[in-house]
Protein backbone atom coordinates (compact mmCIF):
# COMPACT_ATOMS: atom_id res chain seq x y z
CA UNK A 1 0.00 0.00 0.00
CA UNK A 2 2.77 2.57 1.30
CA UNK A 3 4.53 1.80 -2.18
CA UNK A 4 1.16 2.13 -4.09
CA UNK A 5 1.03 5.83 -2.35
CA UNK A 6 4.66 6.95 -3.54
CA UNK A 7 4.02 5.56 -6.81
CA UNK A 8 0.93 7.50 -6.96
CA UNK A 9 2.50 10.91 -5.53
CA UNK A 10 5.81 10.70 -7.69
CA UNK A 11 3.77 10.44 -10.75
CA UNK A 12 1.76 13.50 -9.35
CA UNK A 13 4.90 14.98 -8.94
CA UNK A 14 5.60 14.37 -12.62
CA UNK A 15 2.75 14.89 -14.08
CA UNK A 16 3.04 18.59 -12.29
CA UNK A 17 6.87 18.96 -13.41
CA UNK A 18 5.89 18.31 -16.54
CA UNK A 19 2.53 20.66 -17.15
CA UNK A 20 5.56 23.49 -15.16
CA UNK A 21 7.64 22.34 -17.72
CA UNK A 22 4.76 22.47 -20.96
CA UNK A 23 3.95 26.10 -19.57
CA UNK A 24 7.71 26.70 -19.36
CA UNK A 25 7.89 25.78 -23.09
CA UNK A 26 4.93 27.47 -24.60
CA UNK A 27 6.17 30.73 -22.57
CA UNK A 28 9.56 30.44 -24.32
CA UNK A 29 8.26 30.31 -27.85
CA UNK A 30 5.83 33.24 -26.99
CA UNK A 31 9.02 34.86 -26.79
CA UNK A 32 10.85 33.67 -29.60
CA UNK A 33 8.08 34.68 -31.56
CA UNK A 34 7.77 37.99 -30.44
CA UNK A 35 11.75 38.74 -30.89
CA UNK A 36 10.86 37.49 -34.13
CA UNK A 37 8.21 40.26 -34.99
CA UNK A 38 10.66 43.02 -32.79
CA UNK A 39 13.27 42.31 -35.15
CA UNK A 40 10.73 42.14 -38.36
CA UNK A 41 8.49 43.84 -37.95
CA UNK A 42 8.77 46.52 -34.84
CA UNK A 43 11.30 48.61 -37.40
CA UNK A 44 7.82 49.74 -39.33
CA UNK A 45 4.46 48.59 -37.11
CA UNK A 46 6.84 49.99 -33.64
CA UNK A 47 6.35 47.19 -30.89
CA UNK A 48 2.96 48.19 -29.47
CA UNK A 49 1.60 47.38 -33.75
CA UNK A 50 0.16 51.14 -33.70
CA UNK A 51 2.22 51.37 -37.04
CA UNK A 52 3.18 55.54 -38.59
CA UNK A 53 -0.05 56.95 -40.40
CA UNK A 54 2.08 59.38 -41.70
CA UNK A 55 4.35 57.09 -43.15
CA UNK A 56 1.69 54.69 -44.71
CA UNK A 57 2.35 52.35 -42.03
CA UNK A 58 -1.31 50.87 -40.86
CA UNK A 59 -1.87 50.21 -37.29
CA UNK A 60 -2.26 46.50 -36.43
CA UNK A 61 -4.33 47.13 -33.23
CA UNK A 62 -7.97 46.42 -33.69
CA UNK A 63 -7.89 45.98 -37.32
CA UNK A 64 -5.78 44.07 -39.01
CA UNK A 65 -7.55 40.52 -37.47
CA UNK A 66 -10.19 41.70 -39.55
CA UNK A 67 -8.54 40.66 -43.12
CA UNK A 68 -8.60 36.82 -42.28
CA UNK A 69 -12.60 37.31 -43.04
CA UNK A 70 -11.65 36.74 -46.32
CA UNK A 71 -9.79 34.38 -48.18
CA UNK A 72 -7.96 36.62 -50.02
CA UNK A 73 -7.55 38.75 -46.68
CA UNK A 74 -5.53 36.44 -44.81
CA UNK A 75 -3.45 35.49 -47.88
CA UNK A 76 -3.03 39.02 -48.23
CA UNK A 77 -1.49 39.08 -44.78
CA UNK A 78 1.44 36.82 -45.89
CA UNK A 79 2.10 38.30 -49.31
CA UNK A 80 2.02 41.97 -47.69
CA UNK A 81 5.86 42.76 -48.37
CA UNK A 82 7.22 42.99 -45.29
CA UNK A 83 5.94 39.71 -44.65
CA UNK A 84 6.59 37.40 -47.93
CA UNK A 85 10.50 39.58 -48.33
CA UNK A 86 11.05 39.05 -44.86
CA UNK A 87 13.60 36.64 -43.27
CA UNK A 88 11.41 34.63 -41.27
CA UNK A 89 10.84 30.81 -42.73
CA UNK A 90 7.45 29.90 -43.33
CA UNK A 91 6.87 28.16 -39.84
CA UNK A 92 8.26 31.29 -38.39
CA UNK A 93 6.38 33.62 -40.56
CA UNK A 94 3.02 31.80 -39.59
CA UNK A 95 4.17 31.74 -35.84
CA UNK A 96 4.61 35.81 -35.84
CA UNK A 97 1.31 35.96 -37.95
CA UNK A 98 -0.47 34.32 -35.43
CA UNK A 99 0.84 36.16 -32.36
CA UNK A 100 -0.21 39.34 -34.35
CA UNK A 101 -3.35 38.90 -34.64
CA UNK A 102 -3.49 37.06 -30.93
CA UNK A 103 -1.67 40.36 -29.50
CA UNK A 104 -3.63 42.92 -31.54
CA UNK A 105 -6.62 42.44 -33.34
CA UNK A 106 -8.09 39.07 -31.36
CA UNK A 107 -11.75 40.83 -31.18
CA UNK A 108 -11.49 41.32 -34.51
CA UNK A 109 -10.82 37.11 -35.41
CA UNK A 110 -13.89 35.16 -36.71
CA UNK A 111 -15.47 32.66 -34.21
CA UNK A 112 -14.10 29.66 -36.87
CA UNK A 113 -10.45 31.33 -37.05
CA UNK A 114 -7.73 28.57 -37.78
CA UNK A 115 -3.93 29.61 -37.65
CA UNK A 116 -1.65 30.03 -39.77
CA UNK A 117 0.15 27.46 -40.85
CA UNK A 118 3.56 26.47 -42.52
CA UNK A 119 2.47 24.97 -45.42
CA UNK A 120 -0.59 28.11 -45.86
CA UNK A 121 2.39 30.32 -45.40
CA UNK A 122 4.57 28.14 -48.15
CA UNK A 123 2.43 27.59 -50.55
CA UNK A 124 0.90 31.64 -50.53
CA UNK A 125 4.19 33.69 -50.42
CA UNK A 126 6.04 33.20 -53.40
CA UNK A 127 3.66 34.89 -55.36
CA UNK A 128 4.20 38.50 -54.32
CA UNK A 129 2.42 41.44 -55.43
CA UNK A 130 3.74 43.86 -58.01
CA UNK A 131 1.75 46.61 -56.23
CA UNK A 132 0.44 45.69 -53.25
CA UNK A 133 -1.67 49.24 -52.57
CA UNK A 134 -4.31 48.53 -55.25
CA UNK A 135 -4.69 45.34 -53.56
CA UNK A 136 -5.16 46.75 -50.05
CA UNK A 137 -7.69 49.40 -51.10
CA UNK A 138 -9.69 46.90 -52.35
CA UNK A 139 -9.84 44.99 -49.50
CA UNK A 140 -10.34 47.77 -47.58
CA UNK A 141 -13.55 48.12 -49.71
CA UNK A 142 -15.30 44.50 -49.05
CA UNK A 143 -14.31 44.67 -45.43
CA UNK A 144 -15.97 48.01 -44.84
CA UNK A 145 -18.69 46.51 -46.48
CA UNK A 146 -19.03 43.77 -44.62
CA UNK A 147 -19.17 46.22 -41.40
CA UNK A 148 -15.43 46.57 -40.46
CA UNK A 149 -12.95 49.71 -39.81
CA UNK A 150 -9.64 49.09 -40.66
CA UNK A 151 -6.83 51.60 -39.75
CA UNK A 152 -5.63 54.17 -41.87
CA UNK A 153 -3.50 53.26 -44.48
CA UNK A 154 -2.02 56.63 -46.39
CA UNK A 155 0.56 55.00 -48.63
CA UNK A 156 -0.53 55.22 -52.28
CA UNK A 157 -3.43 56.80 -50.90
CA UNK A 158 -3.01 59.56 -53.89
CA UNK A 159 -3.58 56.58 -56.29
CA UNK A 160 -7.09 56.20 -57.28
CA UNK A 161 -7.65 52.34 -55.63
Amino acid sequence: MALALLLCAVQGAAAQEGAAGGAADADRLRQAVRADYVLQCAGCHRVDGRGSSPHGIPDFRQSVGAFTHLPTGREYLIRVPGAAHSQLSNAELAAVLNWVLGEFSAAQLPANFQPYTEAEVAAARPNRYDDVVPVRHKLAETLSSMGFTLSDYSYGSDRKP
